[in-house]
């Protein structure tokens, strides 16, 4: 960044920091901002007053400037985050970024490798035990014949549907597309090119062959501020039928509910899946996809049977047909949250949370084959032994004490989690050999170095003190900052990636600001800038 424009955004934090003083109440300690914004999106955040009994009090007055900022950064289209803090003698302190966020816990992110990100489960699960397609093509076209006309029967008329494309024009279509449709699907385009926004597939919207093939209607990127591997795709129902993954190139939407959801093919199944499945994606199934039929021959059979049974509501000629579409996963048989003692038979159970680990006994879950995020709760200690014999993926606790060398070797183990009062021996981590994330930050550690011999892990967090304990950092893709630093301690910490694992200051990565205001009684916004 060039020293004028620089020079610009720190009269503009100058303003805001005076306006932020302003509007003060009596007795402040310190005076803070955080905002995030993006080039089509308004601010984010909060801003408020510590108070010397510790309460805060929250900004009584909006705060101009903030959008000139975002100009000044020249950051577009990238976000932009803004931390500042302001203190009644008149002395200010920021941090401008694009890779360094902050979430609503307060930990601060820095993404330096973006591209670097954790392998997905589904990446590792078998192919499907039966690799051919489910579906028919020539029972799927009697089924969609039988279908239409069952429709029409009951509407009184005829829908209209859209000719098939030229048999050579499909061919050439399908010949383009980088993947494979099924050939039951394939087949419905010889009878219709899409519905024309009829909606004959429980209510979903059949695109035309040209936009399943030529448009790709969903499929969400991966990012570090997502937390990924604390929110890694859970199994499907049944388990096992969908790639644990958050979105892939094999599942392709052939129809749309309008409201960011879609019916997709799936030609890339987990172990007990078929090529062709139907499954349920969109903005409301990200990381859980939902299986719907082992074919869309096999869907639209459902389809007829559930008009056979006069399973349907009919109205201003809308026909809702009854045939029981699956929604979403079943959380209360997949997750588990709630006191001491837990479920006798957890075989389903995904995620267990228990508040409080008082006279907690995990074994019960021994065995648990699809058990993969635990968060413990309480006083404790707690025997981890039982989490040996599960696919346990990320543990999270917060407890007084955690012995960790129960869970020496274990094979799945890819995040953890600690709060503790005890100091925690981190040695075990070193037998984890699929560790890729740590997040210490509010627990007391023993050999803190141990963390450098961690070659495989991708993100880390720690506190400002910790960080500054540690030596060799490693290669990281994330760092994460916890304990509610100020702005020059984001800015010492963030330094401290400049030796080629991360960005530069003032190179896409941050700007730190320091100075001050006019703090005498009534001098306003100094600084005149605006926006």
């Amino acid at each position: 960044m060039d020293d004028q424009r620089k020079d610009a955004m720190a009269e503009v934090l100058r303003s805001v920091a005076a306006q932020v003083a302003a509007g003060a109440p009596q007795g402040w300690r310190r005076g803070w901002v955080h905002a995030r914004r993006g080039p089509s999106w308004s601010w984010q955040g909060g801003s408020g007053y510590e108070m010397p009994d510790g309460t805060i009090e929250g900004l009584r007055a909006g705060l101009h400037g903030l959008a000139k900022l975002y100009q000044l950064s020249g950051v577009s289209p990238a976000d932009l985050t803004v931390e500042l803090a302001v203190e009644p003698s008149g002395r200010f302190e920021a941090v401008t970024s694009q890779a360094i966020t902050r979430d609503d816990s307060g930990r601060f992110l820095y993404v330096l490798r973006p591209d670097t990100l954790p392998r997905e489960p589904g990446a590792d699960q078998a192919p499907p035990s039966n690799p051919t397609p489910a579906g028919h093509p020539e029972e799927a076209v009697r089924l969609f014949r039988e279908y239409v006309r069952r429709r029409a029967d009951i509407l009184g008329e005829e829908e209209v549907l859209p000719d098939p494309l030229d048999p050579a024009e499909r061919t050439a279509l399908l010949d383009a597309f980088p993947g494979d449709l099924p050939p039951d699907l394939v087949a419905l385009y010889g009878e219709a090119d899409g519905d024309d926004e009829i909606g004959l597939f429980h209510g979903h919207l059949w695109f035309t062959l040209e936009s399943v093939t030529t448009y790709v209607h969903h499929r969400p990127e991966r990012r570090w501020t997502d937390d990924p591997l604390w929110s890694m795709a859970a199994d499907g129902e049944p388990p096992g039928t969908i790639r644990r993954q958050l979105s892939s190139p094999s599942w392709i939407p052939f129809a749309t509910s309008t409201g960011g959801d879609y019916l997709a093919v799936d030609m890339d199944p987990g172990p007990a899946g078929r090529p062709g499945q139907v499954i349920r994606v969109g903005i409301h199934y990200d990381g859980a996809p939902v299986h719907v039929a082992d074919s869309v021959t096999t869907m639209l059979r459902r389809l007829v049977e559930a008009l056979d049974r006069g399973d349907y509501e009919e109205g201003d000629g809308y026909l809702d047909v009854g045939a029981r579409l699956p929604s979403y996963l079943d959380d209360s048989r997949t997750y588990w949250r709630g006191h001491a003692p837990i479920p006798k038979k957890p075989r389903g159970i995904q995620s267990l949370v228990v508040d409080e680990v008082r006279h907690l006994d995990l074994e019960p879950v021994r065995g648990a084959p699809h058990l993969r995020r635990v968060a413990l709760f309480g006083e404790g200690p707690v025997d981890l032994r039982p989490l040996r014999d599960v696919p346990l993926e990320a543990l999270e606790a917060e407890l007084d004490a955690v012995d960790l060398d129960a869970l020496a070797g274990h094979p799945t183990l890819r995040a953890v989690r600690l709060r503790t009062r005890e100091p925690v021996d981190l040695g075990v981590l070193r037998t984890l050999p699929r560790l890729e994330g740590l997040d210490l930050a509010e627990a007391a550690v023993r050999d803190l170095a141990v963390i450098g011999e961690l070659d495989g892990l991708l993100s880390l967090t720690l506190s400002p003190g910790q960080w500054s304990r540690l030596g060799r950092r490693g290669p990281l893709a994330a760092a994460g900052l916890g304990g509610d630093p100020t702005p020059g301690q984001v800015s010492r910490w963030a330094a401290g990636f400049e030796d080629g694992e991360g960005h530069e200051e003032g190179h896409g990565g941050y700007e730190y600001f320091a100075g001050r205001f006019d703090a005498s009684p009534g001098a306003g916004a100094a600084g005149g800038a605006g926006g």
